[in-house]
């Protein structure tokens, strides 16, 4: 599987629903985002570690280099519940207007995602002397559970 550009993988994050909700009939698992989220840091050699936190909510730890310490970039991977009605556009799709991008996630925490993997390609040619880890997290938008 070929890593997409940036705005693909902001449209494929966007339209992976993940909502977190304290109500039982609008919460999601997260695992869809955690997926596509490992399957495009392991194609830049980060070494990528799965856990079930919950039933059908997940974290990814991924690691570029290896030795103690290093840097971690941390985000959560689900979303706020939302109302389509009160969107001028598919909340769950990647708009664009105004060389801005709009889409639930976008910027809390989805789109932190695609811009961290992509500042982060050019740097991969070169030795680290420590780690650079990915973190994303399920149900911070309700419980904390992943950050626990």
């Amino acid at each position: 599987m070929a890593l997409p550009n940036v705005k693909e993988q902001f449209r494929r994050l966007i339209q992976t629903s993940s909502v977190s909700c304290t109500q039982a009939h609008l919460d999601e698992s997260n695992k869809a985002v955690i997926d596509l989220l490992a399957n495009w840091l392991a194609e830049l050699e980060f070494k990528c570690e799965i856990q079930e936190v919950a039933k059908g909510k997940y974290n990814l730890l991924a690691r570029y280099g290896s030795g103690m310490g290093g840097l971690v970039l941390a985000g959560h991977t689900d979303t706020v519940p939302y109302d389509e009605a009160l969107w001028n556009t598919n909340p769950l799709d990647l708009y664009e207007a105004n060389d801005k991008w709009y889409g639930l996630g976008s910027c809390d925490m989805k789109g932190f995602f695609a811009l961290a993997i992509e500042s982060l390609k050019p740097m991969l040619t070169e030795s680290f002397k420590q780690p650079l880890y990915i973190l994303a997290t399920c149900d911070e938008e309700t419980s904390m559970l992943g950050g626990r």
